[in-house]
């Protein structure tokens, strides 16, 4: 990953986040230190104070992965949420963990389990009221 944009997170999002990585089966499982490191990273405010165009918990985003050129809208959720979720993809997912935080316009270099890379770019972002 190189050049990593600014993301903002909100501190109810972050908060729940690092609880469940802090948890088994997600404490120990070094496929997470990706997502780790981005929460890490970020700039953490207050849940009113999120810009509208940034990817939160439970925004549903329009991406597009510029290698392919396909765009793809989906809501971003928590693991346990997937069962029930209609177009959605989990936080924890590589692209998942690729989206939160960052807002309509940035692009982001994000290298998958496979080691391919993949360039994704937010196109809108749609928040819960």
């Amino acid at each position: 990953m190189s050049d990593m944009p600014a993301i903002v997170i909100s501190e109810l999002d972050i908060d729940r986040l690092e609880g469940l990585l802090d948890k088994k089966p997600y404490r120990d499982d070094p496929t997470f230190n990706t997502l780790k490191a981005e929460l890490a990273r970020a700039t953490v405010v207050k849940p009113e104070q999120v810009p509208g165009d940034v990817v939160r918990m439970n925004s549903v985003v329009t991406f597009e992965v510029e290698e392919s050129g396909q765009q793809f809208q989906m809501k971003l959720c928590f693991p346990h949420e997937m069962k029930d979720a209609q177009q959605a993809i989990s936080v924890f997912a590589p692209i998942g963990g690729a989206l939160i935080g960052l807002s309509v316009g940035q692009k982001i270099d994000w290298t998958l389990p496979d080691t391919k890379h993949r360039h994704v770019k937010i196109i809108r972002v749609e928040n819960p009221a």
